[in-house]
């Protein structure tokens, strides 16, 4: 996190930041915690702690982060940190900061969240261009060579969530209202990250959105085979519903939970819809109403593949 330096050093080796009369010592980006007091440190956080923990700033290098992890491993004693690294605290970390540069040595995740190459900040800008262009009406944006590794499709796609949401905050799409398709939604919502060493975070982009930005004009539209795996939450802020064939029983009784038009009748019909057959259901209709889709012009060629082999073929 860049801070203010007092007129001290600015070549980024090293540098000391004098706050209230006593100096935090910064030394290669890293927080030197070694001989210091306490105070300053402390001090120095609770000041610009909306700073620091502010998602929205970038500021900050992610690739020091687990060598300051092992700056941390310091006891105090007297109000001053401890001369020598704490060995047993450095050891219960090793295997933290082992995973932290896992991940930031990755070369699909760095490129995506722009560790080592500013991607992201390319796609930002692609829907900044979008969002700033009244002549543009689609934005498509595919996940066909995001890897699954370190959960890096859900995170990516929480994180555009989480833009878009704090994007429609400042009212930007009030009078040019958005309309947010998630396509396979039940890969990217009700997923929390986790691991045997901590809590699980939720990733909730999503659910605010659903919950909250209909009145920011970014509304939200979900397409999933499962709408069990979406949170309950979620699929009852859902205003329509176009329910194709759904034989799973938790599938219908999510449908049945979060709209109120769909009875018991309606639900019996579901496992015998054919190919394009769907139920219209929702707030705008008084009861649900049954619908034949025409066929594409282009036939997606995601056909399941047959076992039985055709006669001269």
């Amino acid at each position: 996190m860049n801070i203010p330096n007092n007129g001290h050093n600015n070549d980024g080796t090293n540098d000391t930041f004098t706050f209230r009369g006593q100096q935090v010592v910064i030394n290669n980006g890293l927080v030197v915690k070694q001989n210091n007091i306490t105070a300053a440190y402390n001090n120095a956080y609770f000041t610009y702690k909306s700073i620091i923990e502010d998602f929205t700033i970038n500021n900050f290098s992610i690739n020091l982060l687990h060598r300051q992890i092992g700056n941390e491993c310091f006891q105090i004693f007297n109000d001053r940190w401890a001369n020598n690294r704490d060995e047993r605290n450095y050891g219960n970390a090793t295997s933290l900061i082992m995973r932290v540069n896992n991940v930031i040595s990755d070369n699909d995740y760095s490129g995506m969240f722009g560790f080592n190459a500013p991607t992201t900040n390319n796609l930002i800008t692609k829907i900044d261009e979008f969002l700033n262009n009244p002549e543009l009406n689609i934005l498509r944006i595919g996940f066909e060579n995001v890897p699954y590794n370190f959960q890096a499709r859900e995170i990516l796609a929480n994180s555009l969530g989480r833009y878009l949401l704090n994007k429609a905050r400042t009212n930007i799409f009030r009078e040019n209202p958005l309309i947010l398709f998630v396509d396979e939604a039940h890969q990217f919502l009700n997923k929390k990250i986790k691991d045997e060493y901590f809590e699980s975070t939720e990733l909730n982009a999503f659910d605010n959105i659903a919950k909250e930005s209909r009145k920011y004009g970014l509304f939200l539209c979900l397409s999933t085979q499962m709408p069990r795996d979406i949170p309950v939450g979620t699929l009852s802020q859902m205003g329509t519903f176009i329910t194709h064939r759904l034989i799973n029983y938790q599938d219908k009784e999510a449908i049945a939970s979060a709209c109120s038009t769909a009875n018991k009748e309606t639900l019996s019909f579901l496992p015998s819809l054919g190919s394009g057959e769907a139920i219209i259901m929702g707030v705008d209709f008084p009861m649900p109403i049954s619908v034949k889709v025409d066929m594409p012009t282009i036939t997606p060629k995601f056909d399941t593949p047959k076992f039985v082999k055709i006669a001269g073929t």
